[in-house]
């Protein structure tokens, strides 16, 4: 997986702005608690990534900026608009100095090596793979061709954060060979879900 780039999406740590939908059930420190422990855990599977890694902030955060860098990983701003074209515009840029991209999000407890190995294995004879996720969504999205993202067009219809998500990315996907869908994982979004991560020992 050397010739492949992992890219980490985070949302920067800030009370009150991060697992909005834990505040009601844990508070906002607690909310806040459980985002910088998904993404501490997420970057240390940065870390461990056999090729190179990539953080990228939606807003500069000194702290965790040192710390991904002390990790071995380099560190960026999300550019565009909204996630979609975010996402986009970092997948074309990355394709365009690596062979394959992978782009995942900091909120999947169980996303591993062996999970990451497969998507790159995956873009060997495909041009786009995607992890599912339990709730309609996807937890990983990569790519090895910068065509398909360079317009920033292909989210536009795709309804983020929703149930739909994937479905919805199918869809969009739909004119393009050889799309991989991989098997589901979960993310933590609900209180249900921390409590079934807590269970299984991925949660503090």
């Amino acid at each position: 997986m050397a010739d492949t780039v992992l890219l980490v999406f985070a949302r920067a740590p800030r009370l009150g702005q991060v697992k909005t939908r834990l505040i009601e059930a844990l508070g906002a420190h607690g909310a806040l608690r459980v985002h910088e422990t998904l993404l501490a855990r997420t970057l240390q599977q940065a870390a461990a990534f056999s090729g190179p890694a990539r953080l990228l902030l939606d807003q500069p955060d000194e702290a965790l900026e040192h710390h991904a860098e002390r990790l071995g990983l380099t560190v960026g701003l999300q550019r565009g608009e909204g996630l979609g074209e975010r996402m986009s515009q970092a997948l074309a840029e990355s394709l365009n100095e690596w062979p394959r991209a992978l782009l995942v999000g900091s909120d999947c407890p169980i996303l591993d090596q062996d999970y990451l190995r497969l998507a790159a294995t995956r873009l060997d004879t495909g041009r786009v793979v995607l992890g599912a996720s339990e709730d309609g969504g996807f937890v990983l999205i990569g790519g090895s061709d910068a065509r398909v993202w360079a317009s920033g067009s292909l989210f536009e219809r795709v309804r983020l954060g929703t149930g739909y998500a994937l479905a919805d990315t199918l869809v969009a996907l739909n004119h393009e060979p050889g799309v991989s869908v991989l098997p589901p994982l979960w993310d933590v979004d609900l209180p249900e879900d921390v409590r079934r991560a807590r269970v299984l020992g991925v949660l503090d």
